[in-house]
């Protein structure tokens, strides 16, 4: 990843971030610590699959599709229902509050290490913020489900918008991390 980036880390309680942009850090969904600055230990992310789509309803679906099909390509297809859902929620939202309505997203699919990253970027600055969630509502629960189901997610600030992430454990353990 290049430019200058700089991770807004929600907690799965879904406190917001601090206005000053400074990371925060929760618990993580399996009830350990959070570790989500990233470190020089950390594997290099490869990239599995990159997928331009305008911002627009019609773009959901393909997105959904092309998760599955890069996630049973990757030898991961026992998480491709939660990649799938992960993928629709973030790309909904990218789609929802889209500065210009059919401007460019960018959908990527990578390998970092023993987890699945899927990365939407935008032209938006705007950075997702939890609100209640209503489950008899139709709307609001996109970035809760992402938080329920994710190891980490987060937000990095980009040049030309931003990049809204998440993580899932998709691989064993590498017996060589990074390749």
């Amino acid at each position: 990843m290049s430019g200058d980036h700089h991770t807004i880390e929600l907690p799965s309680t879904l406190a917001p971030a601090p206005s000053n942009g400074t990371p925060t850090h929760g618990p993580a969904t399996n009830g350990t610590a959070a570790h989500d600055l990233r470190t020089l230990d950390e594997p290099t992310a490869s990239l599995l699959g990159e997928l331009t789509l305008p911002a627009e309803r019609e773009s959901v679906p393909h997105a959904r599709r092309f998760s599955r099909s890069v996630s049973t390509v990757s030898g991961v297809g026992h998480i491709a229902d939660d990649a799938e859902v992960l993928v629709s929620e973030l790309v909904t939202n990218a789609v929802r509050h889209a500065p210009v309505p059919g401007s460019a997203l960018i959908l990527k699919l990578l390998r970092t290490g023993t987890r699945l990253r899927i990365e939407v970027h935008d032209e938006s600055a705007a950075v997702p913020r939890p609100r209640p969630v209503d489950l008899m509502e139709e709307t609001g629960r996109g970035w809760f489900l992402v938080a329920v189901l994710a190891e980490r997610h987060g937000t990095d600030h980009t040049p030309s918008g931003k990049s809204v992430w998440c993580e899932v454990r998709a691989w064993p353990r590498d017996e060589h991390p990074g390749h």
